[in-house]
């Protein structure tokens, strides 16, 4: 009776083996480890939060995945600057953080919930006092943290110091932040996107194949319906089929972002549309 009473106030991670075909894959995000029993924190929606969300930091920040997904993404900026002529450095930037940039973020997000879902972690999660509405929100916020501070803080960094030997010179703080914001945006749609899949399908393939289609399929869809240009992200970090500066571009050069301001709210709204959708299908998933 007493490990009873005990199991429904206290709470840990399984120490469940994670079979992604890639042990300890620094593109896995799923939790791994046992951990010693805490006491649950939060209610409602948001019981369990503080404990599922420390356990998702702890796999970004007290392992070498912050590492090397730094060394990664800060490399090869400098290895992309590098061989880019001086007067394009901004141009140079822009495949880094719209294409290579992009991609990680699908392949990172597509196991966070279907590979625990496969291997029945998350239905151990779920036989605790835990919230489904904790153990989303738990992966959304730790993994946005872990992405946009090792892919856009660290990667921005190091092309803030290659800026500075270009003609142009380098964008006010003020630009440099705007850029920073708008490629954070755009990481974010993917962020939610993946998660929102995650939640509806069983398997890998389906997830980061609708991602990865998406991404290829989205200059073209809004070459043929131009209109599309104000509700997909593709604007924000790359031209649409040579057209005008894209929103991250325009930032480095020091423009204004008043023409983008329509599709950086409609990506805003979207990413909320995404995880709210996520919390609504997770909360309907069987286990």
């Amino acid at each position: 009776m007493e490990a009873e009473n005990q199991s429904e106030t206290l709470m840990s991670k399984a120490n469940i083996p994670i079979d992604t075909g890639r042990p300890g894959s620094i593109w896995s995000s799923q939790s791994t480890g046992g951990r010693d029993l805490q006491a649950v924190s939060g209610h409602g929606w948001f019981r369990g939060l503080g404990n599922l969300l420390s356990n998702e930091l702890a796999r970004w920040w007290r392992t070498k995945m912050w590492l090397i997904h730094s060394l990664i993404w800060t490399g090869l900026t400098a290895l992309m600057l590098y061989q880019t002529p001086r007067w394009y450095l901004f141009e140079g930037y822009e495949p880094v953080v719209a294409v290579f940039q992009t991609l990680g973020v699908v392949v990172i997000m597509q196991g966070v919930l279907v590979g625990e879902k496969k291997d029945g972690t998350a239905a151990w999660v779920m036989s605790k006092p835990t919230s489904r509405s904790a153990f989303i929100l738990s992966k959304l916020i730790a993994n946005s943290l872990g992405v946009l501070a090792t892919m856009v803080v660290l990667s921005g960094a190091v092309a803030y110091v290659f800026f500075s030997t270009a003609p142009k010179g380098v964008p006010t703080p003020f630009f440099s932040l705007a850029a920073l914001g708008v490629t954070c945006l755009s990481h974010m749609f993917y962020i939610t996107l993946t998660l929102m899949l995650g939640t509806f399908f069983k398997g890998y393939g389906p997830v980061i194949g609708i991602d990865v289609g998406f991404f290829l399929i989205s200059q073209d869809l809004v070459g043929r319906l131009p209109e599309l240009g104000n509700v997909l992200p593709w604007n924000l970090v790359l031209p649409i089929n040579n057209g005008p500066d894209s929103a991250f571009l325009a930032a480095l050069n020091g423009q204004s972002l008043t023409p983008y301001i329509p599709l950086i709210l409609v990506v805003g709204l979207e990413c909320i549309i995404f995880t709210l959708i996520s919390l609504w299908r997770f909360s309907r998933e069987e286990f």
